[in-house]
């Protein structure tokens, strides 16, 4: 070879080299850090590995992808992403073994540039104390169970922060939840005023928070805490001035204005690189804190409708992603009003668990809506169900409604919550000025203590059918002659349709809709249906609030039509009360504020409503009148069967956060009784518990009669509890 050609091989030699950058051809791997050639079963097993050279962003996972691929005793391999420490050159893998035996892994450094590289270990895992992570159950997929077989219930409620992200705050809620029998609570992640994971540029994470959140789960282990991390809220998106000024939109670093990709909020679940960007986000939550058994699940939203098919991309995201396997959540409501399918989120196969919240001015009677909803979501889902906020009013504290702590709702939210499908008690939000300031932990000891010992692994665990509570007192009788079923305003849910009424005015089947939607608005349109049982004849009255440009109600009564009354809209004076001329819709809508009704006799019935006009008709309530039934008493009963054993409340409506707030203290009932059919033959024994003390005030013991079992209440003003076990 003469020398020109030498001279331009090296050459080009030379800019083939300088073409590729640095890191990818001179990329160097060390570990820093080994992990124990022996860990237990369930703990933390890690690694740190220095990188050099530097990265422009080493928390992109398209710039540096380092992975352990780690091989289990059976031979399933789980791939590990690895995270930057913020410490410089330092990335840390955390993974947690669920099996026994000898492991194996690799750690491979994928550069799309350079040949991959790769450090190869071993390690042996022993048996563990702990139980492992919590999973949605084989037996019942309405309840979670650890790796070790054991079940979980949870009780508590949120932590969703503490000022500044004071560890030490955090520490004493643990430290008061453990000591009242909690396990449960819910965090979140990204608000201004929480951990801000990534917080002033998408894509670069927040090293001082995430040191924070690491000391978190330490105390989370230590407590035996566990937790719901929220990883995202509704103000992220929100442009408005909310009531609590959380809106955050000009903050978020995926908004243009901040350099982002986004132009709008929503644009967040539509525009790829938003969407590159926050899975980008997710790797790095999975690889630095999923090997965390004390994380219950990722809820990927607090209180925003999130589109269906981007819950549904997430959610198969984390799957393939997160080698822990946490159980994943959503929870919706933003935009407020927002006509949104709940069900087109719920019904997505891979998001775990359905997280309603609830609040006492969002519903007539909360305890009523917290019993109906959860039972008829428990009977639509196999998922995990979870009420994760709950109070009495979604802009006030309780502390500034329940200003004595008498705890009404709190108190009962907790036990109707426990005895009606959810796999944990509600969560309730104002977990500084009312709980702990008012020193309320009691009442979640109570329940605790009434729960201790239920195995919620058992296969055998659904609701308890029983009669209703009734009696033989004549007072009981007479308390309350018609029911009322208040509406909810629930612009365009269709969530419900089909409702069954007790004779002591309990409904099941959801919640009644106020509107009722004519033919413009068909995507809306409802039909309500109502199964009844008049112990007596008596009506059906509807009370008309409000018609939008007329309308027209149609009843049917056993499938024939009873009522066909117009009802039309216009300025003026007319068969309404006030007119109310809409000019930026160019309508009128009017009140009316009248009641019609149909007559009903004795005995089981249907009764259908529907909307053939134009526009919708609002409805006020509905009153059933000579309905309580004439052995009824104003009482609830909840129940569940778990694993041969029968867990019960009974509360007296009249124990009620307003009226109690009011001075009104319920009556004592006395001599009432309920009945459990399809009972096996043979002796039970019942044990009546004080829901306040968590303590066991009777015991007796009662006999099956023809599959049935006659059980008779002691005497109660607020509420009370049973156990029933068989001998």
């Amino acid at each position: 070879m003469n020398k020109c050609k030498k001279l331009l091989l090296i050459l080009l030699l030379i800019n083939a080299a300088l073409a590729l950058p640095a890191e990818a051809a001179q990329t160097d791997m060390k570990i820093v850090t080994a992990a124990k050639n022996v860990v237990n079963q369930y703990e933390l097993f890690d690694i740190t590995i220095r990188l050099s050279p530097t990265f422009d962003n080493p928390y992109d996972y398209n710039e540096v992808d380092l992975v352990a691929d780690i091989i289990a005793p059976d031979g399933q391999v789980a791939s590990i992403p690895a995270f930057y420490t913020g410490q410089k050159s330092l990335w840390k893998i955390r993974y947690t073994p669920v099996k026994k035996g000898k492991y194996s892994y690799k750690l491979v450094l994928k550069n799309p540039l350079a040949p991959a590289s790769v450090i190869s270990g071993q390690f042996n895992v022993t048996a563990g104390i702990g139980n492992g992570f919590l999973r949605k159950g084989q037996n019942n997929p309405h309840y979670p169970v650890f790796d070790s077989g054991k079940g979980f219930f949870g009780i508590g409620h949120n932590i969703a922060w503490a000022t500044n992200n004071n560890i030490d705050a955090y520490k004493t809620y643990f430290k008061l939840m453990k000591e009242n029998g909690c396990n449960l609570t819910r965090v979140w992640l990204n608000a201004p005023w929480t951990f801000r994971i990534e917080s002033d540029k998408a894509g670069r994470y927040n090293d001082a928070d995430a040191e924070k959140l690491d000391k978190l789960l330490d105390l989370a282990k230590e407590y035996g805490i566990h937790l719901i991390l929220t990883l995202d809220t509704y103000s992220s998106l929100m442009e408005e001035r909310g009531s609590w000024d959380e809106q955050s939109w000009r903050r978020n670093p995926y908004n243009k204005i901040n350099g982002g990709p986004c132009e709008k909020p929503w644009d967040f679940f539509t525009d790829q690189e938003s969407i590159r960007l926050y899975k980008n986000r997710l790797k790095y939550i999975i690889a630095r804190w999923s090997y965390s058994p004390n994380i219950m699940a990722f809820e990927l939203w607090n209180e925003i409708d999130s589109p269906a098919k981007w819950v549904s991309d997430i959610c198969l995201y984390l799957k393939s992603t997160n080698p822990h396997g946490q159980l994943i959540t959503t929870s919706l409501g933003y935009p407020w009003g927002n006509n949104f399918n709940e069900s087109s989120v719920w019904e997505i196969k891979e998001l775990d668990m359905i997280d309603r919240h609830l609040y006492g001015n969002t519903t007539s009677d909360i305890i009523s809506n917290l019993v109906t909803v959860n039972r008829q979501l428990y009977s639509s889902y196999n998922k995990l169900l979870l009420v994760g906020e709950f109070g009495q009013d979604t802009g006030k504290s309780d502390a500034d409604i329940d200003v004595n702590g008498n705890a009404v709702s709190l108190h009962s939210g907790l036990w109707a919550g426990a005895l009606t499908g959810a796999c944990a008690t509600p969560l309730n939000w104002w977990w500084a000025e009312y709980i702990k300031k008012m020193k309320l932990y009691n009442h979640y000891k109570a329940l605790s203590n009434f729960l201790n010992g239920t195995d919620w692994s058992s296969k055998d665990i659904c609701p308890l059918n029983t009669t209703q509570v009734l009696t033989n007192s004549s007072k009981e009788r007479t308390a309350c002659p018609e029911i009322v079923i208040k509406t909810a305003d629930a612009w365009g849910d269709k969530s419900y349709e089909a409702f069954y009424i007790q004779n002591n005015g309990d409904i099941s089947g959801g919640i009644v809709n106020a509107y009722l939607h004519g033919t413009q608005k068909k995507d809306f349109r409802l039909e309500p249906t109502f199964h009844v049982n008049y112990p007596a004849d008596g009506e059906f009255i509807i009370h008309i609030d409000m018609v939008s440009q007329g309308a027209n109600l149609v009843a049917e009564l056993d499938g024939k039509q009873v009522l066909n009354k117009e009802l039309p809209a216009g300025s003026g004076n007319g068969p309404w009360k006030r007119s109310l001329h809409r000019k930026d819709y160019k309508i009128y809508q009017c009140i009316y504020d009248t009641k019609v009704g149909i007559d009903v006799p004795k005995g089981e019935h249907t009764i259908r409503l529907s909307n053939t006009g134009l526009d919708w008709i609002r409805l006020k309530n509905i009153t059933l009148t000579n309905y309580f039934g004439g052995d009824c008493t104003n009482a609830r009963i909840v129940g569940l069967r778990v694993a041969g054993q029968m867990l019960i409340w009974i509360q007296n409506k009249a124990y009620n956060w307003k009226d109690i707030n009011n001075g009104i203290k319920p009556d004592t009932i006395e001599g009432a009784y309920f009945k459990i059919a399809e009972i096996d033959s043979g002796s039970y024994k019942i044990e009546w518990w004080n829901t306040f003390e968590g303590k066991i005030i009777k015991s007796g013991s009662v006999d099956s009669k023809n599959g049935e079992l006659d059980i008779r209440i002691p005497a109660f003003d607020k509420d009370i509890a049973c156990k029933i076990i068989k001998y």
